[in-house]
């Protein structure tokens, strides 16, 4: 899969606008679940994979981590790193595919995937060098959408056709994959302690983030689910 094939592919990134802003606001929301596996990111060694404008690289290099980002796209990194460079945020962009991580084994502490996982359709390997590129003990967290079809109702119908809050395209369904799906591959690639999590309705004055929803294990995941799955040690 090279930048010519890619599906859901972005080259404006900053400022945020249309599904951006979504994309952006949504890392509180993430990481407030995230924290409960990693409590503090400083120093911690952090891969984002798929990071096209760095949303979520920007979040974690503000709480002391030590950032990678990889993308498929290199109008997107162009603009990641021009963007890092006037907030005097040290992160380090490569252009490469998913399935072909430019690292050594063993050197990540964590590695985030965020709205990519339902845009690649070999996640096999996605996941494989994910894992390879962890340390022993080292985290990987996700979010993806799940193949039902209420995610194809509200993702595709409804936020590509009826109301086009996304462009047209910018999702296949048959890349979708359900958390049963997910965890095998997870498993297969030699992570052994793997838990998924869904969006959970909370009252105002609660929420940690500006939507009101939490990320919970007892949440729904009919159309997004996130996770989290550890290396052995």
């Amino acid at each position: 899969m090279d930048q010519n094939t890619f599906r859901g592919g972005s080259i404006t990134w900053w400022p945020p606008s249309g599904d951006h802003v979504f994309l952006y606001k949504a890392n509180p929301l993430r990481f407030d679940y995230f924290d409960r596996f990693i409590e503090n990111w400083k120093d911690v060694k952090v891969l984002d994979v798929g990071c096209g404008g760095g949303y979520a690289c920007e979040f974690l290099a503000r709480r002391g981590a030590v950032v990678f980002g990889t993308d498929i796209m290199e109008e997107s990194l162009h603009e990641a790193a021009n963007h890092a460079a006037n907030e005097n945020l040290k992160i380090e962009y490569d252009l490469c595919t998913a399935e072909r991580l430019p690292f050594s084994d063993q050197t990540m502490d964590a590695v985030t995937c965020v709205d990519v996982l339902e845009h690649i359709p070999d996640k096999d390997q996605t996941i494989s060098e994910i894992y390879r590129v962890l340390k022993p003990g080292g985290w990987f967290f996700f979010d993806t959408f799940n193949k039902t079809f209420w995610s194809r109702l509200f993702i595709i119908w409804l936020g590509e056709v009826l109301i086009r809050f996304m462009p047209r395209g910018t999702h296949y369904w048959t890349f979708f994959i359900r958390p049963d799906d997910l965890k095998l591959l997870l498993e297969k690639a030699g992570f052994t302690t793997v838990e998924f999590a869904g969006i959970k309705f909370t009252r105002c004055g609660q929420k940690k983030s500006d939507f009101p929803v939490a990320i919970s294990p007892k949440g729904k995941t009919a159309i997004i689910y996130f996770g989290a799955a550890r290396k052995t040690i």
